[in-house]
């Protein structure tokens, strides 16, 4: 290009193009990740049509539920020996999400959304008989009348009216098959003549809720149910990634009323939208959680692998259910007055005013990390870490997660609450049932995703290789200029 030039000019050419090509380097290197990053934010923009968006929507990825039923097998003998429980199960379900009645709060950078939710049993990933297993556990609508009407006047007329008509009710167990218990529900005599009685005595009714169904099943009345969950209000991040999937509000409201102070707080997400580009390594996460009307913080636990793609996981501990015992800031878990607290052992939460008035706590499966005192009182559980443990793991710089395995287990406060049917039942917590719903990053995501990380490196490795032949070219000048072109 330069073959007539001067040696000076050739020196001054050669210099040019070595600092030029270095300049690049530099300007390239330090531009790259900008450019990924508006790139990468386009595609988190939370607006119609664009990939987050979309997959949150109708997510791509395949969950299920597994459902695992308590039989208590010497249900008989309950006034002599211990309760013996048989886990029956799993009982899987895929299930698909749908976010539905979606309305854009534009001046407060929000989205207001319930969410379907709609499950299918899968009988191949399934153990047991959905449709033939029997279980036998407590009546839970006898239980909830014990606990409801305990302190009320009304207590005699409900034990006369039990006792003087048997076949509302005539023993403290059902035996019912497994589809049953679930989704599909039972006719429960009880539930069915005591909404007959309250419809006739409305101030009885005053004194408990009863569940508006005509049957009754753990799950009965949720399936494609577009209310159960209620309704959602989350950022929308468009002020800031920070507030992306952040939960401002659940039912219209910023706190659920079940729990005293922070504890009945709405924070947190509702686990499958999260922001992105957060420092997340050693900070715990918050997920919030409607079936137990409150949210659940988990504790960072270190890195995660899978499929190639590295992130980081948390789990549930022994705060997640510690009443006050051990960590002064769940004493607000408690739902008794503060002077009687805590009234529950570390180890679960009470539900009850979440449930309608129904005794009911939700603890890890197989009580674990919970007190011993509860574990004791039972015979037939194994809790574990590997089988029974709470976690999720995110891939840290998106916020996309890679796995959750949220488990939580139910079990009634049982005891006489001086009703006649109920005399002799042992004072206990009894587990009657607990899930496993669990989700994981298939390998064409996760493959998709490695690209999106890898990204932001390639820029800099080309940098880096344009930076090199910068170097090679100003060594040769170096050396044209004092060896060849004096």
């Amino acid at each position: 290009m330069c073959g007539k030039c001067s040696n000076k000019a050739k020196r001054w050419w050669s210099l040019g193009i070595s600092v030029g090509i270095c300049v690049i380097a530099i300007a390239f290197g330090i531009a790259w990740p900008f450019i990924i990053r508006g790139e990468i934010e386009k595609q988190f923009a939370f607006a119609p049509g664009k990939e987050v968006y979309e997959n949150w929507l109708n997510p791509p990825i395949d969950s299920f539920l597994e459902l695992y039923l308590w039989n208590w097998t010497n249900a008989e003998d309950y006034r002599s020996e211990k309760p013996h429980l048989e886990q029956l199960g799993p009982y899987t379900f895929r299930e698909k999400m749908e976010r539905i009645g979606l309305v854009w709060n534009d001046d407060e950078d929000t989205l207001t959304f319930s969410q379907r939710r709609t499950w299918h049993f899968e009988p191949e990933l399934s153990k047991g008989d959905l449709e033939n297993d029997k279980v036998v556990t407590i009546n839970p609508i006898l239980l909830t009348l014990g606990f409801t009407m305990k302190d009320s006047p009304f207590l005699p007329f409900i034990n006369a009216l039990l006792n003087e008509n048997p076949q509302f009710v005539d023993n403290p167990f059902y035996n019912l098959r497994a589809k049953d218990v679930l989704f599909d529900g039972y006719e429960d005599l009880l539930l069915k003549n005591l909404l007959q009685v309250v419809e006739q005595n409305p101030v009885l009714g005053e004194e408990f809720d009863l569940p508006p169904f005509d049957k009754f099943g753990w799950f009965y009345g949720r399936n494609e149910s577009e209310t159960y969950d209620g309704n959602f209000t989350i950022g929308r991040g468009t002020d800031g990634f920070q507030n992306l999937g952040i939960l401002k509000l659940w039912n219209a409201a910023n706190h659920t009323g079940f729990y005293r102070d922070e504890c009945g707080a709405v924070i947190g997400t509702t686990g499958e939208l999260w922001p992105p580009f957060q420092e997340r390594q050693f900070t715990n996460v918050t997920v919030f959680s409607p079936d137990i009307c409150s949210a659940v913080t988990l504790q960072y636990d270190g890195t995660f692998r899978l499929h190639g793609v590295e992130g980081l996981k948390w789990k549930g501990n022994d705060r997640v259910f510690d009443n006050g015992h051990h960590y002064s800031e769940t004493a607000c878990q408690c739902t008794a007055p503060k002077e009687e607290c805590p009234f529950l052992e570390y180890g679960a939460l009470d539900v009850s005013s979440c449930k309608m008035g129904a005794p009911a706590t939700v603890s890890f499966p197989h009580f674990y990390l919970a007190n011993n005192s509860s574990l004791d009182a039972v015979e037939g559980l194994n809790p574990n870490k590997e089988e029974h443990e709470f976690m999720m793991a995110l891939e840290p710089y998106t916020g996309i997660p890679l796995q959750v395995k949220a488990q939580l287990q139910v079990n009634l406060l049982m005891e006489d609450y001086k009703l006649t049917l109920l005399e002799g039942i042992p004072k206990i917590m009894l587990p009657v049932l607990w899930f496993r719903q669990t989700a994981q990053l298939n390998e064409d995501l996760a493959s998709d995703l490695k690209t999106l990380l890898v990204l932001p490196y390639i820029g800099i490795y080309v940098a880096i290789g344009v930076g090199i032949l910068g170097v090679f070219c100003l060594a040769l000048f170096l050396h044209y200029s004092l060896k060849v072109w004096k």
